[in-house]
């Protein structure tokens, strides 16, 4: 069993109601700026194994010259995507979580219309530094279309 399992207060129930809430309308995060726009839908999460699944659709704001997603865009989903996830694991503690470092591979296009997925799991979850990897994964044929691994800190503001 992780030891992030072991944080007092946190537990599968919460963190579904946490993810749900963070994506309401009028929420923080849904607040201002390009993230409404992009409009994020929680999937599932699982708390023992520190992931998270959120889902996003490409629409043709979006898209760059070629007529495929932005990889700006891309990456946009993916900072959202694990940094929600490690603020979920650090939100008791510290109101914020900032991204430090985030490295993207793209593999293959996302192109207008696809519905994809942002499939994140907990790597390393120490006193204020958080690691998170994840997957682009495209809902036609479940294509792996990005990796990306990218480290948070919590920060007391």
């Amino acid at each position: 069993m992780q030891h992030w399992t072991k944080i007092p207060g946190l537990s599968q129930e919460d963190m579904e109601t946490f993810f749900q809430n963070a994506l309401l309308p009028g929420s923080e995060l849904k607040h201002h700026g390009v993230i409404p726009q992009m409009d994020p839908v929680f999937v599932t999460c699982d708390f023992v194994k520190g992931t998270i699944d959120m889902a996003y659709h490409a629409q043709e704001w979006e898209l760059n010259p070629e007529n495929i997603m932005h990889g700006g865009i891309i990456s946009t989903a993916l900072d959202t995507s694990m940094g929600l996830l490690a603020h979920y694991y650090t939100h008791l503690s510290a109101p914020t979580v900032v991204t430090v470092t985030m490295n993207v591979t793209f593999l293959k296009p996302v192109l207008a219309g696809d519905i994809f997925h942002i499939q994140c799991q907990l790597d390393s979850l120490g006193r204020t530094l958080v690691t998170v990897k994840a997957e682009v994964r495209l809902e036609r044929d479940d294509i792996l279309a990005g990796i990306a691994t990218a480290t948070f800190m919590a920060v007391n503001e």
